[in-house]
């Protein structure tokens, strides 16, 4: 994690882990912030949010994973790829998996096997109190602490009325993240949404970045990142990096031939 010895709390930067994108974000991502990854079909958005995760708990923060469409084996096994064992930092209370996926409307008997869940995504209070009591153990201790939200996009689903259940949410992250010197990622399929819904969710974000499905002239397929908005710092912002993932790794794409 990258830090500002001089500057206060609030200073504290956030790192990805991936150099080619921490130096355009200018060493990471603002203490208190809510951060948007939105991807478009067809693009692996996962793979960066998953490496923003592991990167904190590798640096000794806590975390949490709250998703919504996928069950936790498959986060279990992203991670493990990426030199992160979920099970044993489940088991010491530093990773807590909160569960959105299993049953999410609340509609039938499923039972998840995690001490936390979410059987109503239509109330942004029970996802946010949700949020909160998975680390009453921890209420009272000076920690860093990130979390992740996969996704935006099927809360705007569940919702009777979207835009007030998502700006309730996101509104209500950024009060915690002030509050406690914590960071949230977001992911949002971009493009399954209403562009003006898009816009507004942006606006309650401090940073957002774009990742698209690319391709080079042979093509191999590659991942687009564009940073496309850091409040308060527009030079941030600018032409896109390519990468490509191998062995688990996200490998910045360099060669000429890419378009």
């Amino acid at each position: 994690m990258y830090t500002n010895p001089s500057g206060p709390s609030d200073k504290k930067l956030f790192s990805f882990g991936i150099p080619t994108l921490d130096e355009i974000l200018g060493g990471g991502v603002l203490a208190g912030s809510n951060v948007l990854i939105e991807d478009e079909i067809g693009a692996e958005a996962d793979p960066f949010i998953l490496q923003f995760l592991a990167e904190g708990l590798k640096a000794g923060e806590y975390g949490y994973i709250f998703s919504t469409e996928h069950p936790y084996e498959y986060y279990n096994e992203m991670m493990t790829g990426i030199g992160i064992n979920p099970d044993m930092l489940e088991a010491t209370g530093r990773l807590k998996f909160i569960d959105a996926f299993s049953n999410p409307f609340g509609y039938t008997d499923v039972k998840t096997s995690h001490e936390h869940a979410v059987h109503n995504l239509n109330q942004p209070r029970e996802i946010n109190e949700t949020i909160r009591r998975s680390f009453l153990h921890v209420q009272n201790q000076a920690i860093l602490k990130r979390g992740i939200v996969l996704s935006l996009s099927s809360i705007i689903y569940a919702a009777d009325d979207s835009k007030k259940v998502i700006f309730s949410f996101l509104q209500n992250r950024l009060a915690a993240n002030k509050r406690e010197g914590a960071v949230t990622l977001f992911s949002l399929h971009q493009d399954a949404h209403d562009p003006i819904l898009v816009r507004a969710i942006e606006h309650n974000c401090d940073v957002t970045i774009r990742v698209s499905k690319s391709e080079t002239k042979t093509e191999r397929p590659i991942t687009e990142t564009r940073v496309i908005n850091v409040k308060g710092k527009p030079e941030l912002t600018g032409e896109p990096v390519l990468f490509e993932f191998i062995s688990g790794k996200i490998i910045p794409y360099y060669e000429e031939e890419a378009f």
